[in-house]
């Protein structure tokens, strides 16, 4: 899982990936600011549990992207299989063209994850 992480850090504009569980533990991390993993983690399960009752109060289904975007840089969250990719990325990166990069990698996490 390391190894896919890696490949996906690579995409221009990403500063790093976690890959969380829905209740919000790490599963993998390739994160190269130095944030505090497990706090990271938990942070995006209460966020994605948010998300999933909002999307559910409006009818909306289960969430499969979620996106922040501030003057520093930004979060993206993927759908990944049963799980969530974060990726923290540099101020400026596109997000939307940066999820659309990202799809093959999901693909492949998400197949190692029905292992």
């Amino acid at each position: 899982m390391q190894e896919l992480l890696g490949h996906l850090n690579k995409v221009r504009g990403v500063g790093g990936t976690l890959l969380v569980s829905v209740e919000g533990l790490t599963m993998a991390s390739q994160l190269r600011t130095g944030a505090d993993e497990s706090a990271l983690a938990a942070t995006i399960g209460e966020l994605l549990g948010s998300a999933q009752r909002t999307a559910q109060h409006l009818g909306l289904g289960v969430p499969a992207t979620f996106q922040a975007i501030t003057d520093h840089g930004g979060l993206l969250i993927l759908a990944a299989g049963p799980a969530y990719v974060a990726i923290l990325t540099d101020a400026g990166a596109n997000l939307s063209l940066l999820g659309i990069e990202a799809k093959p990698h999901l693909e492949r996490i998400a197949a190692r994850l029905a292992l």
